[in-house]
């Protein structure tokens, strides 16, 4: 049973290793460099630029607003739509043009799955679901992972296999949506709040948000408005900071303090929001995982006299000489994720119902 700790180190290892250099090298916002700069044009005395430094919508605006805007979130965009209008092989061919060091990496490899299983491969979907569940990911995926991989096993008649994934979803996934549920009606818990006191640099980053992962809604750190509240709360926090050591006039330490109560409150709406969609999703896929168990159990008990005949025999495609093939042990190696290749058997189609 891999550790809280481990887990966390293993899974912000992928995210390091796959981010390119460029990325890891791009300046971001620093809220402390924000504060030193505040620091100098108080002792200054150039108001001008005092002003411009605590006009937070500008800040904003160009520090959140440009997160908005990424090309890869118009190349997601337009390959959902696409995968909408049953182009499932156009809207795969823009899925893999995002990068695997992205913060939306887990979301594509999820809808990629999807776009497989609707073109009824079920092999790559489950290579997809594979990468997703694998125990680097399993506890932070979207619940939905779970559900494409049992539906994928239940299509191929993997019976054993959807148990033991239905039963991984309960142990991995019960934490952390417990958590999400609480957060509905407490607005923060603790992996939050400890994560708002130590992030300093904005847009956030995977690397950054740590083991709130675990106990958060998935890329809640990605929401353009919670990040805006939580820019908005750290600017008014250091910017009263330093009016207090300089003993600026109070009236301007007061309207900072309202602006820093204001975002907090905003905060707490905005995660009780986020909460909110994922927990009537989790039990949206809590009840359609239930079905095909009950799916499965129901075709266990009528196929125990399907024939050999009634399958057909596939192979996995060749390697070259500069590829190492190894059989799935469960605990893949960091360099190995992404690369899983399945192989399946079908099920006799005149016994099969569609759900």
């Amino acid at each position: 049973m891999i550790s809280k700790k481990a887990f966390v180190s293993q899974l912000l290892m992928v995210t390091a290793l796959s981010v390119g250099h460029n990325a890891l090298a791009a300046e971001r916002f620093s809220v402390k460099d924000w504060g030193n700069s505040l620091e100098t044009s108080l002792s200054e005395k150039s108001g001008k630029t005092t002003l411009n430094l605590l006009d937070f919508n500008k800040l904003e605006g160009k520090v959140i607003g440009s997160a908005s805007n990424s090309k890869i979130k118009q190349t997601i965009q337009k390959a959902r739509e696409l995968f909408a209008a049953g182009k499932y092989s156009q809207s795969l061919a823009l899925y893999n043009e995002v990068p695997r060091g992205s913060d939306y990496w887990f979301q594509i490899v999820e809808e990629k799955g999807w776009a497989y299983f609707r073109q009824n491969d079920s092999e790559k979907a489950l290579a997809q679901s594979k990468t997703l569940l694998s125990p680097q990911f399993a506890e932070v995926v979207n619940s939905e992972a779970y559900l494409l991989q049992s539906l994928a096993e239940l299509k191929i008649c993997d019976y054993k296999s959807v148990f033991k994934t239905t039963q991984m979803f309960k142990e991995k996934q019960r934490d952390r949506i417990a958590s999400v549920q609480a957060l509905t009606k407490e607005g923060f818990n603790d992996a939050f709040l400890t994560v708002l006191k130590k992030v300093d640099k904005f847009p956030l980053q995977a690397t950054e948000v740590g083991e709130s992962l675990l106990k958060l809604p998935v890329l809640y750190y990605k929401d353009l408005e919670l990040q805006k509240q939580m820019l908005r709360f750290k600017l008014s926090q250091k910017g009263m900071e330093v009016l207090a050591a300089k003993n600026v006039q109070r009236t301007l330490q007061t309207q900072l303090d309202q602006i820093n109560k204001e975002a907090f409150i905003k905060m707490k709406v905005r995660l009780q929001e986020l909460a909110n969609n994922e927990t009537a999703d989790n039990k949206r896929v809590i009840g359609k995982l239930n079905l095909v168990e009950v799916e499965a159990i129901q075709r266990v008990h009528t196929d125990q006299k399907l024939a050999d005949a009634a399958y057909t025999k596939n192979d996995f495609k060749d390697t070259n000489v500069d590829q190492l093939v190894f059989k799935d042990d469960g605990r893949p190696w960091i360099d190995e994720l992404d690369k899983y290749d399945v192989v399946t058997k079908s099920c006799a189609q005149n016994v099969r119902r569609k759900m």
